[in-house]
């Protein structure tokens, strides 16, 4: 999901999608991803990116960190994770060396704790379960719109918009991950906000 930070500002992306055809999603994704193509159909260039926030360092949600030649595919943007994400995050998994490591060395990583207020409209809630560190996204409109809540993988099927208490198979903790899936649709029904789904049939649907 995009957001511009104000009229004729940069931008703020939330998750980097499964990348390139060398990236670590390769073994089962569909790569190259189409996340270039978007932005550029949305008349955004990487470099106007000026944020990219990830929800959680899963291959299919930070690819486009770096590019085929592994240079940051946004070269001018931070990009932000829960500091638990990163802690959690084993050294050998192949994130590890194409996101955290070379984001690291070029001071385009940073870390947060709990949750963060990004900038005007947009705070980062942690929902843990899937990840240590996971993270979802809260982007208020005020009075022009529908406040939207980018929920990254609290979601992964429809089911679970009828009942949270549905696993998913990869969940790291299971518990925790049905108490931010609780929480957020929670949050989500109280404010009337629309959600920004990334596995879901519909980008956007409506919370129960």
């Amino acid at each position: 999901m995009l957001r511009r930070r104000a009229a004729g500002g940069r931008w703020v992306l939330v998750d980097a999608g499964v990348g390139p055809a060398d990236g670590p999603a390769a073994g089962w994704a569909p790569v190259p991803g189409r996340l270039p193509a978007a932005l550029a159909e949305a008349g955004v260039a990487p470099a106007d990116v000026e944020t990219v926030v990830l929800t959680h360092l899963h291959e299919d949600h930070a690819g486009w960190t770096s590019g085929p030649g592994g240079e940051p595919f946004f070269p001018a943007a931070r990009h932000v994770v829960q500091r638990a994400e990163v802690a959690a995050l084993d050294r050998a998994d192949p994130v590890w060396e194409w996101t955290v490591a070379p984001l690291r060395a070029t001071g385009q990583l940073h870390e947060v704790d709990g949750t963060h207020r990004l900038g005007t409209g947009i705070t980062l809630l942690p929902t843990p379960g899937h990840t240590p560190g996971h993270q979802s996204v809260l982007v208020e409109q005020g009075p022009a719109g529908r406040d939207v809540l980018v929920t990254g993988d609290v979601l992964v099927h429809a089911v679970q918009l009828a009942d949270p208490a549905v696993p998913y198979s990869h969940e790291r903790d299971r518990a925790a991950a049905r108490a931010s899936r609780e929480r957020l649709l929670a949050q989500a029904v109280r404010r009337g906000a629309l959600l920004a789904t990334a596995h879901l049939t519909r980008a956007f649907v409506e919370p129960c």
